[in-house]
């Protein structure tokens, strides 16, 4: 029997349809070969208001730093903030492709469990890299 798996991801990007299509078909459908002993529901969102709403619902909680569209939003630290206090605290993903490392550690390397979009690839490549290691244990809150 499959393990269910409740994520929550706050991301601007999926107001665009085909962004949403893509991530879905390239991205979730690599995370479900990858888990295959999990039943995994992502619900996309697009408003910092509905994710922090709805975060104490899920097991993870996935968060962009900006909504805004414009590079220079900062939404996703009220998220984070919210989120962190919740108990039970779901595990917290900030995934950006913001290049502000220093700021982003200086705000909040001590309250997110992982980091995505410092790698290589896109920020849903290094997102799905993550869940996958961590979900199958191969490494603890880096």
């Amino acid at each position: 029997m499959k393990e269910k798996l409740e994520i929550l991801l706050g991301d601007d990007a999926f107001y665009d349809s085909s962004t949403k299509n893509i991530f879905k078909e390239a991205y979730l459908s690599k995370l479900n070969e990858n888990l295959i002993n999990y039943e995994i529901n992502f619900t996309l969102e697009t408003e910092p208001k509905k994710v922090i709403e709805n975060a104490h619902k899920y097991q993870i909680v996935v968060t962009d730093l900006d909504y805004t569209g414009d590079g220079c939003g900062k939404q996703g630290y009220e998220i984070i903030e919210h989120v962190s206090n919740l108990n039970p605290k779901p595990l917290l993903i900030l995934c950006t492709s913001s290049d502000n490392i220093i700021e982003i550690n200086k705000m909040v390397r001590t309250k997110i469990d992982y980091h995505a979009g410092t790698g290589k690839g896109h920020k849903f490549e290094d997102l799905i890299e993550i869940l996958t290691k961590h979900l199958k244990g191969g490494i603890k809150n880096e």
